[in-house]
């Protein structure tokens, strides 16, 4: 799967393996670049709406036309995408995998720090955003819920 920047430049591209039972010892193949320096598919992102943060590119398939992904499970304060995010004040639509709760918690609180609006995407009842139809994903897009300062106190809670 191949990224384009804002420009319409090749920036970044990924391969998963299909055959599971192959030789080949990776699962991804990606560019050699530096994430941080990388957003996805920047060409079709329109910072003044809304947009969703999946992990993977497999993820975007299933999501609306305003989504990129974070190439993982974190967002940091060097990253181009943050800096983008935050320069053009961007509401954030958080649809991160189940098992990346607490991620998702973290990149919330990150952005409402710089005063980023930011909704999560209940993805509890499915491993991933690549594994739900597209009607699934806008269903759950459509009831997210703003992230409130006590989501991450309550989440910490829960775990104990």
């Amino acid at each position: 799967l191949p990224s384009y920047d804002k420009s319409g430049k090749l920036n970044y591209y990924t391969a998963r393996k299909i055959d599971v039972n192959s030789s080949n010892s990776y699962k991804y193949k990606n560019a050699s670049v530096s994430k941080k320096d990388i957003i996805f598919n920047e060409i079709n992102i329109n910072w003044k709406k809304p947009l969703t943060l999946v992990e993977g590119p497999l993820d975007l398939i299933k999501c609306n036309d305003n989504s990129t992904c974070l190439l993982g499970s974190s967002l940091t304060e060097d990253s181009k995408l943050f800096y983008e995010i935050v320069k053009n004040k961007t509401e954030v639509k958080l649809a991160l995998d189940r098992d990346a709760y607490s991620k998702t918690l973290d990149i919330a609180e990150l952005l409402l720090n710089y005063d980023v609006n930011v909704d999560i995407i209940n993805t509890k009842y499915f491993e991933d955003v690549g594994e739900m139809s597209r009607e699934e994903f806008k269903e759950l897009y459509d009831n997210s819920k703003p992230y409130q300062k006590n989501d991450r106190l309550l989440n910490k809670i829960r775990l104990l």
